[in-house]
């Protein structure tokens, strides 16, 4: 019963990341866009905040069921752009940054919500719902910043490249493409498989949460929020 009510709540966070929190990181980088001249994000339906702009059916079915999950690639105008490497950095920036600040904001509501009472099962579930949601955040923002085409951290890595690689990087684009999508798939898998044991994203995920661990500013005891759970389900005295 425990696992199908944890179960529960995943999905639910899963739904705040398909509905709010992938829309917002797009909407984001839309936004940043259209800012520094790039119109095309805007003209092709991407400045919203509506996910079914940003993802397509198996993308919502991958989010809500795996845990992760691609939208469309956002179309650029590169010709309007001042200053070239400047201005694709600031975009290529914009959707991790997104990602980053939803999880220190979600983590902080999340502790300071079930604080307010620390004997409401229903404060404790929303909780749970908001911390999984946040730390899928973090997720997203540390994929995103993989050096991996077409995330964004390749191309923040493509125009500090040198000339070399990217005559190879043209010459050979579909190869690269295919090839670094399987690793993409490979990654995740792996991850699945092994219950978060060989995750390279969970790795640099925890890499990253130290880094924000001092914008975290509210305190819990972890393992009460178990106990409330198996408490409510298991009526259990501790």
């Amino acid at each position: 019963m425990d696992r199908v009510y944890r179960f529960f709540l995943i999905l639910l966070s899963r739904g705040i990341l398909l509905t709010a929190i992938m829309p917002a990181a797009c909407f984001a980088k839309a936004w940043v866009s259209k800012m520094l001249g790039d119109n095309m994000p805007e003209s092709t339906g991407r400045l919203s905040l509506d996910f079914r702009k940003h993802t397509d059916r198996i993308g919502m079915f991958s989010t809500i069921v795996l845990g992760f999950g691609f939208g469309h690639e956002m179309k650029h105008d590169i010709s309007n752009l001042k200053h070239m490497k400047r201005d694709i950095t600031l975009i290529s920036l914009a959707a991790p940054a997104a990602y980053f600040l939803m999880y220190i904001i979600l983590l902080n509501l999340a502790i300071l919500l079930y604080s307010i009472s620390f004997s409401s099962f229903l404060l404790a579930s929303l909780y749970f719902i908001l911390k999984e949601a946040a730390w899928s955040s973090l997720c997203f923002g540390v994929i995103a910043l993989l050096p991996l085409p077409p995330l964004d951290g390749f191309q923040i890595f493509y125009q500090f490249s040198w000339p070399k690689f990217r005559r190879w990087y043209f010459s050979h684009y579909q190869k690269i493409m295919y090839w670094s999508r399987n690793i993409l798939y490979a990654i995740f898998l792996l991850a699945i498989i092994t219950d978060g044991e060989l995750s390279l994203i969970g790795f640099l995920a925890d890499l990253w949460n130290k880094l924000f661990s001092h914008l975290i500013f509210f305190s819990i005891d972890f393992t009460k929020v178990t106990e409330k759970i198996l408490k409510y389900i298991f009526r259990v005295n501790f």
